[in-house]
């Protein structure tokens, strides 16, 4: 799952470099904002996963989750 995470913060990240904090055309300020924090979540997540505290897992779910609920509501 760690490298998962890791390999989704790299490509937040990327987007981030070539888009911007508003990366996200036609979606309102709030959610282009928080589409772009799994760069760090992401990161953190794996970091908390590979040195094996428990709550990775747990932020890791929370990330995926509220991101869904987000874009869900934004339709």
């Amino acid at each position: 799952m760690a490298g998962l995470l890791l390999m989704g913060a790299v490509a937040q990240v990327t987007d981030l470099l070539r888009h911007g904090l508003q990366g996200y055309d036609g979606a309102p300020g709030w959610l282009n904002l928080y589409g772009s924090s799994p760069a760090l979540l992401d990161s953190l997540a794996a970091a908390l996963l590979i040195t094996g505290k428990g709550r990775g897992t747990d932020l890791g779910c929370a990330v995926m989750t509220t991101g869904l609920a987000a874009r869900a509501s934004n339709r």
